[in-house]
């Protein structure tokens, strides 16, 4: 889609933001890195989706366009607009990430203007970028507290099996020997293979299960980390393939309880957008705190319970999150009236004087909207404050709603005709 772009005013004395001096840790460099298993294309409505953009290109979007100026991203950066990672709370689906840059656009061009900048442009495959960035370091946890990885270790019991630094009894690995995995899906990796044997010594020693919330798994990692902070041997993320991880989700038998999209299958828990935990420590927690209950269900239905290699998790879990990312079931019949009563129909139909939506038919996208709406907003937030038209926000599902009735093309829009 060809993006409609503003002109915007540009007097001498107004300039751009230039990226602030600073630099982004190393550890979220690292997890930036990691998390370009997030980067593929978008392929037809009816088949695999993936996200689109490079999230290590759009970190560098994200310091050239001057967003660091304001908004943090996991505590570093600017402090006058809220933390990228962390705000809004909860998941969000790309299209719920254009609602959310919609709603508060206004906030952001006004806070340009005090500062006499003008509002950057962005090119469609930069707003790509930048969408992937932005998801995959919400996927990411902060790093956790050492101290109270430390304590943990007491409270759930694990050095009543375990020992650490030559603490604890034996009967289970050193929990040193995992000080070597780098990311928390190594982490989500051994524990998922390690539990079988854990749950059978646990039973065997009356130990009860130990469950995990919040933070634990980022803690606990955070504690194990410090006491091999220099291994011999590094395991860091390998580039992962979500395609490959859709194949894995039915030859490991996952989908044979679980569905990524639509309703829960024999009771099981869905794994589709609302259900999946936002972050991998999150994850990792889950699929710990609920695995004698999968085992359980797989020893009754016969099901082999499949081990992951580090690469396989990997695929696994960027196939998931991958599916997370997009919202399929958007109602034209709800993003009609989204249409009307927003405004959108004043001046988005034949005989107004905005762009005519119904050219977009079939080629609306999270990305391509969000690229016109930064990119033409400015403009558009001109002439309704001109006309006194209140700017329209978004709920959540009114965004993929909107996209779904602009993508059935001509016949949708027109039909809601034109406005005096």
């Amino acid at each position: 889609m060809t993006a409609t772009t503003a002109t915007a005013k540009s007097p001498a004395a107004r300039r751009r933001i230039p990226p602030r001096p600073l630099v982004l840790g190393l550890p979220l460099f690292v997890m930036v890195l990691s998390g370009t298993w997030l980067a593929a294309q978008t392929v037809g409505r009816e088949g695999f989706f993936m996200i689109p953009g490079d999230a290590k290109a759009g970190m560098k979007t994200f310091f050239d366009k001057g967003c660091i100026r304001c908004h943090a991203v996991m505590g570093e950066g600017g402090n006058t607009a809220p933390d990228l990672a962390r705000a809004p709370a909860g998941h969000l689906t790309a299209a719920e990430l254009v609602a959310a840059m919609w709603n508060h656009a206004p906030q952001m061009w006004e806070r340009m203007q005090q500062e006499k900048a003008d509002p950057p442009v962005f090119a469609a495959s930069e707003m790509a970028n930048l969408f992937a960035f932005l998801y995959s370091v919400r996927s990411m946890d902060e790093p956790g507290n050492a101290e109270r990885g430390r304590q943990l270790l007491y409270e759930k019991r694990c050095l009543e099996c375990h020992t650490v630094a030559g603490q604890g009894v034996t009967g289970a690995p050193d929990l040193r020997r995992w000080a070597s995995y780098r990311n928390p899906v190594s982490w989500i990796q051994a524990m998922w293979n390690h539990a079988p044997a854990m749950q059978v010594l646990m039973e065997a020693r009356g130990l009860p299960w130990p469950e995990f919330r919040g933070t634990d798994v980022g803690d606990l990692i955070a504690y194990i980390r410090t006491l091999a902070p220099n291994p011999r041997r590094h395991v860091y993320l390998q580039p992962s393939n979500p395609e490959v991880g859709r194949s894995l989700f039915r030859a490991k038998g996952c989908a044979t309880c679980h569905r990524v999209r639509g309703g829960a299958v024999r009771g099981e828990l869905s794994l589709g957008t609302r259900s999946l935990p936002r972050t991998l420590g999150q994850l990792a927690a889950s699929m710990w705190n609920h695995s004698p209950t999968m085992w359980a269900s797989m020893q009754a239905q016969e099901i082999p319970r499949p081990q992951f290699s580090n690469k396989e998790m990997a695929d696994l879990i960027s196939y998931l999150f991958a599916e997370r990312y997009f919202e399929v079931d958007g109602s034209p019949v709800r993003g009609g009236r989204v249409f009307e009563v927003k405004g959108c129909s004043y001046c988005h139909v034949p005989g107004s004087q905005g762009p005519i939506l119904a050219a977009w038919a079939g080629r609306v996208s999270p990305i391509a909207l969000a690229t016109a709406m930064w990119n033409h907003g400015p403009v558009m937030l001109e002439r309704m404050r001109e006309q006194q038209m209140p700017w329209p926000m978004f709920r959540p599902g009114e965004m993929v709603d909107l996209m779904e009735f602009l993508n059935r093309g001509a016949r949708a829009v027109s039909a809601k005709g034109s406005r005096p």
